[in-house]
């Protein structure tokens, strides 16, 4: 092979490579295909409002947040309204880019494929728009677009993969209590040696068998009622779950009306929690559970 004829074979490899690429990997900000319609319009209006429910299924798992009369749920269980806020935010800031790609056989390297995307359903108006959300992609916080029946990929200008992925307990509300503490007229703790009841006086608190209370220990009584949370919840077949139950702390108003009853299990480490408000549990760490239901001794000043 002459020098003359291997120049005019690599000249022709290269035409055929860049002809290729310009046809399968369209890389956006090229300005040569911007997404249809159909695409661009998944994402009409659920920023301000008008999103009704939304399913992720990723990896056989499916997380559906579905809008309640009493707020946002996750499967079955109230949703945190910050992350809920996050994502709202997501929808209403994101945007979609130009044609990344249209050979099939890129979808499971960019994450598109029917077995390594995360299926995405959204609801608004009673109309279900659903695509496939692949991998993360070169710019920050992007992700590739797939719709089911279309080989066409896009780059989503968004901050949306976070929140598809996102497990059922990270979506969860992690609020147990939340209490305006100034409201707060007496405490009872049932449980511990003897139990106990505090009574607001003015500006100090007494036992109700006699003598003040440890001054410090009924601050973190109410700071935990004031934002109580868990580090996280448990199911019935968790060790800690099946520990018996060790204390109840009950905040009462002035009238005897229970703004909080917060009951925990026992052990040294995290401890099983129920609100009088939820019957599944939580978990929440020993510092939070000995500051909520502190033993007698330790309300006591001088024990």
């Amino acid at each position: 092979m002459t020098e003359r004829v291997l120049k005019q074979l690599v000249g022709a490899f290269a035409v055929m490579v860049a002809i290729w690429v310009l046809t399968n990997l369209v890389e956006p900000g090229s300005g040569s295909i911007e997404a249809p319609g159909e695409v661009t319009g998944l994402f009409d209006g659920l920023g301000t409002g008008e999103l009704e429910s939304a399913s992720f299924v990723y990896r056989g798992e499916e997380v559906a947040l579905t809008r309640e009369p009493g707020g946002w749920q996750v499967n079955g269980y109230p949703a945190d309204p910050v992350m809920i806020a996050r994502f709202s935010d997501a929808l209403r800031d994101l945007q979609v880019g130009d044609l990344t790609a249209s050979n099939p056989a890129n979808h499971a390297r960019m994450g598109v494929s029917v077995d390594s995307a995360v299926a995405v359903t959204m609801t608004a108006h009673g109309t279900d728009r659903t695509f496939l959300l692949g991998h993360a992609g070169r710019q920050f916080g992007s992700a590739y677009l797939r719709l089911p029946d279309r080989d066409d990929v896009y780059l989503l200008d968004a901050d949306l993969r976070g929140h598809a992925t996102r497990s059922e307990d990270a979506w969860r509300d992690r609020s147990m209590a939340a209490v305006d503490t100034t409201t707060v007229h007496a405490i009872e703790v049932a449980g511990t040696a003897a139990g106990y009841t505090l009574l607001r006086r003015d500006s100090t608190w007494v036992l109700s068998s006699g003598g003040d209370a440890d001054t410090d220990a009924v601050q973190g009584i109410l700071s935990e009622l004031a934002n109580l949370m868990a580090t996280g919840f448990l199911s019935e077949g968790d060790s800690i779950a099946n520990l018996p139950e060790a204390t109840v702390t009950i905040a009462r108003s002035a009238d005897g009306e229970a703004l909080a009853t917060v009951t925990l299990g026992e052990g040294e480490g995290d401890r099983w929690a129920r609100t009088a408000l939820e019957d599944f549990l939580y978990s929440v760490s020993s510092f939070r559970a000995d500051r909520l239901a502190p033993s007698r001794a330790n309300v006591t000043p001088g024990s």
